[in-house]
């Protein structure tokens, strides 16, 4: 996560409620300095895949800035809600090395001009998946959505919404119809699965290589282990000079583990091909 600032305010945010208080958490360290840090990061590692999201990182400081010094040693991937300027943005970065999962919010959007945007990013060559939150007030035109994106050859995926609506919690609360709807809608099933029919929720402690091949970095730069809540630090990227992974993958201590994307060492053939980097 760059930094806890966004110009939408959907009301399915994880953060709704909430920006005032999170943005204290953000730190926004000189470019210079950033590039400075990942360069050492290459040093040690090589060639990194860096996920960026946030908040919205296009409203960044510098942000297009940070991008070109950043795609020189690594590839990256970015979830944004398209609001920035795409044209202006192909004019300075090539598309080589660069992915988006572009998250369509209908609260802010019209899908049509949103699609727009998608498709002019894949005629320049740039790859793009599109993410869609299962809001229960936005599951009526879900398929409808994904059956356009389809017809276009576009990844559509479905983030089951986590939180509260009228009193109920989901995804537990989705009905049997709307959890069906969900598989039909979600080019990532997965995803689905395991948040809703909670598959993963194993509680020995399997040796995982979040850590160790992965990292969350939070706006302050504190570095996580893995995206679970309550997972252990591991770092700071922005403060300790000698900053590295954990050397080898190390027992997973969380119960109720929450990724489907998790990292378990002898189960390489289920995670791998989730964890493609752009060429």
């Amino acid at each position: 996560d760059i930094h806890y600032s966004c110009n939408y305010r959907c009301s399915y945010c994880f953060c709704a409620g909430k920006w005032e208080i999170i943005k204290s958490k953000n730190r926004y360290p000189d470019i210079k300095e950033l590039g400075e840090i990942w360069d050492r990061i290459f040093g040690i590692y090589g060639s990194c895949h860096i996920h960026i999201s946030g908040g919205e990182p296009f409203i960044y400081p510098n942000f297009i800035d940070l991008v070109s010094l950043l795609l020189k040693k690594h590839t990256l991937e970015f979830t944004t809600n398209l609001s920035f300027d795409v044209n202006l943005f192909m004019q300075q970065i090539v598309s080589q090395g660069v992915k988006f999962n572009a998250s369509f919010h209908p609260e802010f959007e019209n899908f049509a001009i949103f699609l727009k945007k998608v498709m002019l990013l894949i005629e320049n060559n740039f790859s793009v998946d599109i993410t869609y939150v299962a809001y229960p007030p936005y599951l009526e035109r879900m398929k409808e959505f994904k059956d356009e994106c389809k017809y276009r050859g576009i990844n559509f995926g479905i983030q089951p919404f986590r939180g509260t609506f009228q009193g109920k919690p989901y995804p537990s609360s989705y009905s049997e119809e709307e959890r069906r709807l969900l598989k039909i809608c979600s080019e990532f099933a997965p995803s689905v699965d395991y948040f809703i029919e909670n598959k993963n929720n194993k509680k020995e402690k399997r040796l995982c290589h979040m850590g160790h091949m992965y990292a969350k970095i939070m706006p302050s730069g504190d570095v996580l282990r893995c995206c679970a809540e309550d997972v252990e630090k591991i770092g700071n990227l922005f403060d300790d000079k000698d900053f590295s992974l954990l050397n080898e993958p190390l027992p997973c201590e969380i119960d109720n583990c929450p990724c489907w994307k998790r990292m378990i060492v002898g189960e390489e053939d289920k995670w791998m091909q989730l964890w493609k980097t752009p060429i």
